[in-house]
């Protein structure tokens, strides 16, 4: 009969997490923000429920040269994790989303990038999340007494000031509806390997901030 039975997860999808030291992500934020904020004034009229987003230039804009820093150090570590640190990479778009009270983002990826992520400079309720969804295709799921991470088909990550979240530029997300009574401020970026950078890379969208200053 059964000698044995065990459980062996194949094919993880990884989410590095990386949280600043709260005394060091306040007066961080707060230059970040106030950067953006300049970006946008006077500030576009928009539908309800849609948002700002900066030109995707941040990282190549001299206020932004220390948030670059940080970006590159959290992207070495990701690299020597996955052993493809021996091949450089560079971001290839950097951008600020400005979610007012109602605003979201629809489930979405990054494509012709190798890795993406999102810091968050502002979260005005403690409730602020990112939904990751399961990138395996499904055919049946019977509803489980209780949902895990090995029957559920998507991952909720919680956002807060001064967190850095990387992962697979394939990894299909959205962010929910801000319920809050101010602006949710992040800051989204693409990661790619030098040697594909040239063309293919750049964010294939526009913005939709007011006159780039």
């Amino acid at each position: 009969m059964i000698e044995k039975q065990e459980v062996q997860e194949l094919f993880p999808t990884p989410l590095w997490v990386v949280d600043l030291k709260p005394a060091e992500a306040a007066p961080f934020n707060a230059r970040l923000k106030a950067e953006i904020e300049k970006m946008i004034e006077p500030r576009p009229k928009v539908p309800a429920g849609s948002n700002w987003q900066t030109p995707q230039d941040l990282h190549k804009r001299p206020a932004f040269a220390d948030f670059v820093k940080l970006l590159e150090v959290a992207a070495r570590g990701v690299a020597r994790f996955l052993q493809v640190d021996q091949h450089p990479m560079s971001i290839t778009g950097c951008w600020a989303n400005i979610n007012p009270p109602g605003a979201y983002h629809p489930t979405h990826n990054h494509p012709n990038n190798y890795l993406s992520g999102v810091y968050y400079v502002s979260v005005p309720t403690a409730g602020s999340e990112i939904l990751f969804q399961d990138p395996r295709p499904f055919g049946i799921m019977p509803k489980p007494r209780e949902y895990s991470r090995l029957t559920a088909n998507a991952a909720n990550t919680a956002c807060k000031e001064g967190r850095l979240l990387i992962f697979p530029a394939w990894l299909r997300h959205s962010v929910p509806a801000n319920d809050g009574q101010h602006d949710r401020i992040s800051i989204s970026f693409n990661l790619m390997f030098d040697n594909f950078t040239e063309t293919m890379a750049s964010p294939l969208w526009a913005a939709t901030a007011g006159k780039e200053k």
